[in-house]
């Protein structure tokens, strides 16, 4: 029986395109169906995942649940009924409505489950009730014997947990792991793209990567690109994410002076890596992460950064660019012209460190082989 696959199902909210999303695709592809074999419940419509997942080899299954505590009792019942017609060796969930629904799902049926820990520090305040009656549910059922372990991919996210009240005992750190191949410099696509948008070698494009959510505080981002327009003829800024689009009037300051005719809104992308070829820094504006897939992918792309101090963003940037304080837009704007007025050289010296960072600490391989060792541990095959 050991050398037989190891048989898991993830239990995730979406296949939306997100940063849990992200790395659940990356660890089915990085843990071939030789050594696991994926199944993936979404509570959610399927989203653009679901494809990559499927071509990576997962079955993926979705219970088409409508958003609200309402389909707490059908979604238990429903997946209930899908880890009991393929029974794995342990079920791993991925964020606070996974993490609930699969374990009232799998204790009846005596399987083991993990649970994944995304963010640190989240003010709850900007979220929906039936968010903060998830988290509360959870911190309490933390303490049962299942989950038997709760994975944190930053040690941001597993002090946050901690306070409040998840048990310690239980928490285990597996950082992000990135892939280094797909995320690289690439000077002469870096051209291509900017010439797409109408930029040549003489504009500083200021770069952002992240899905509309208050967590990121787009907001502040364009508090800052406003100040930095202001300073810097050449700065031009390029935002890719799901509703980061042109027609949505939360971005009407991008048709505005200092910015009109100086911002781009490309919305969600299959072809980030290309893109980020075409920066020359990259901003994270985040009020609150765990440790931030978007940032890590551009350290891997060869860019210097500026970035706020949310979860483990300092330790993974290191001396790769400058941090700052979250929710301080002035402060944010300053760190980037610091970055774009130093001389082109030293700006990729810096990249490069970031990039040295990725290949050295933050590989895909280090996370498959933390998350390989972990299913072995559940499945008692050791």
């Amino acid at each position: 029986m050991t050398g037989e696959p190891l048989q898991v199902w993830h239990v995730i909210t979406s296949t939306d395109v997100g940063g849990a999303e992200t790395q659940l695709m990356r660890l089915v592809r990085a843990l071939g169906p030789d050594r696991v074999a994926h199944r993936v419940a979404c509570l959610l419509p399927l989203g653009a995942l679901a494809g990559p997942l499927t071509a990576a080899g997962a079955q993926v299954a979705s219970l088409d649940l409508q958003p609200g505590l309402k389909a707490l009792t059908a979604g238990v019942k429903a997946l209930r009924r899908l880890l009991a017609a393929q029974p794995p060796d342990l079920v791993q969930t991925w964020m606070y409505h996974a993490d609930l629904l699969g374990l009232l799902a799998a204790r009846p049926l005596g399987l083991p489950v993990v649970w994944s820990l995304r963010c640190s520090d989240l003010d709850l305040s900007r979220y929906r009730r039936s968010t903060r009656l998830v988290l509360k549910a959870c911190t309490a059922l933390a303490h049962l014997p299942q989950p038997r372990v709760i994975v944190a991919n930053s040690i941001s996210g597993l002090e946050f947990h901690a306070r409040l009240g998840y048990p310690r005992r239980k928490l285990r750190l597996i950082a992000n792991g990135f892939d280094t191949e797909m995320f690289a410099p690439d000077a002469a696509e870096g051209a291509r793209r900017r010439a797409a948008l109408g930029w040549g070698p003489d504009d500083l494009v200021v770069g952002h990567v992240a899905r509309l959510d208050p967590a990121k505080d787009h907001a502040g981002f364009l508090t800052a690109a406003r100040l930095l327009a202001g300073r810097l003829p050449a700065a031009r800024f390029l935002l890719i994410g799901q509703g980061v689009e042109e027609a949505n009037p939360f971005f009407a300051a991008c048709q505005e002076p200092p910015l009109a005719g100086r911002c781009r809104l490309l919305g969600r992308r299959d072809d980030v890596p290309a893109w980020l070829t075409a920066m020359d820094v990259f901003a994270q504006s985040s009020l609150s992460e765990g440790l931030p897939n978007a940032l890590g992918e551009a350290l891997a792309s060869g860019l210097p950064v500026a970035a706020t101090e949310a979860g483990d963003t300092a330790a993974l940037v290191g001396p790769a660019g400058r941090v700052v304080p979250p929710g301080q837009p002035y402060a944010l704007a300053e760190a980037l012209e610091h970055l774009l007025r130093l001389p082109a050289p030293e700006r990729q010296a810096l990249g490069a460190q970031g990039r040295q960072r990725m290949l050295e600490g933050y590989s895909l391989a280090a996370m498959a082989g933390a998350y390989l060792e972990l299913y072995r541990e559940m499945a008692q095959r050791l």
